[in-house]
């Protein structure tokens, strides 16, 4: 990866996280988050199970809003320098300029085809030959053209296991997002197809930004630029993934990477 000590922000972070709280009915989940994520890097959330990592991820396009409890209480989420909580805010294309991939893979019961179509056609696209070349595209981006040019309209359920998360990261990248949040893509899978996905995540960086949440600290340091580390809900420590591993600022972070953490 690029090193980000030395390639300084030169515009506005794509995403920023302005001193957040975020509660699940009066049980507080996130506290006084301030975080920024510059463009077409590779941002990683680490921390220990139950720390937020998942729930700070799903701020960034409001999956949250479907447990009814769940709410910001301070604070702003910004997306290219747009508050997500407008009212003016459409989600359907929030969610296209923020794309997710889960930790369990879920294509549609649907064809290959149509699975990576899905998004495209949800935003109004009917044109078979901008379809086919998105479809394509997206295909390509996931190392999947080749081992599946010739089936797209076999059912994406009789993938393999790691096909058919890359099928999911296809169908999240179709849209051409700004951003691409990834919740522990990997946790499934095995050696082979993780390493196949940690390819894909340095390629994608070069269009867009990647956030992932990893428990594995050694997938954080060989994927990001940036690393965050979370703890009961507060932001310990966000650095450059090279600097945060080898000279941690904060003792509790420094814990964690050594596994001394209790």
């Amino acid at each position: 990866m690029s090193n980000p000590s030395s390639s300084p922000a030169t515009s506005a972070p794509i995403v920023e996280i302005r001193d957040m709280d975020f509660s699940y009915g009066s049980k507080i989940a996130l506290h006084d988050i301030q975080l920024a994520v510059e463009r077409r890097r590779v941002t990683a959330l680490i921390g220990p199970s139950g720390c937020g990592k998942s729930t700070l991820l799903r701020c960034i396009n409001r999956m949250n809003d479907r447990v009814p409890s769940a709410r910001v209480t301070r604070g702003a989420v910004l997306v290219k320098g747009k508050n997500i909580h407008d009212e003016d805010v459409d989600l359907t294309q929030l969610r296209k300029q923020v794309g997710m991939v889960f930790q369990k893979s879920n294509p549609f019961p649907k064809s290959i085809y149509e699975n990576v179509a899905y998004g495209l056609r949800v935003h109004g696209e009917n044109n078979v030959e901008v379809l086919d070349d998105a479809v394509e595209r997206a295909l390509r981006s996931a190392a999947l053209w080749d081992e599946l040019k010739d089936r797209l309209q076999a059912h994406a359920l009789g993938l393999s296991g790691g096909q058919q998360q890359r099928l999911c990261i296809a169908r999240a990248i179709a849209t051409q997002p700004d951003v691409l949040l990834m919740d522990e893509p990997c946790s499934a899978l095995d050696p082979i197809a993780t390493l196949k996905i940690e390819e894909l995540i340095h390629q994608f960086a070069r269009d867009f930004s990647v956030i992932i949440v990893t428990h594995n600290m050694q997938q954080a340091v060989r994927v990001s630029d940036y690393t965050a580390f979370l703890h009961l809900g507060k932001l310990i420590e966000f650095s450059p993934t090279e600097l945060m591993f080898e000279r941690p600022k904060e003792k509790l972070t420094e814990s964690y990477l050594r596994g001394t953490f209790s």
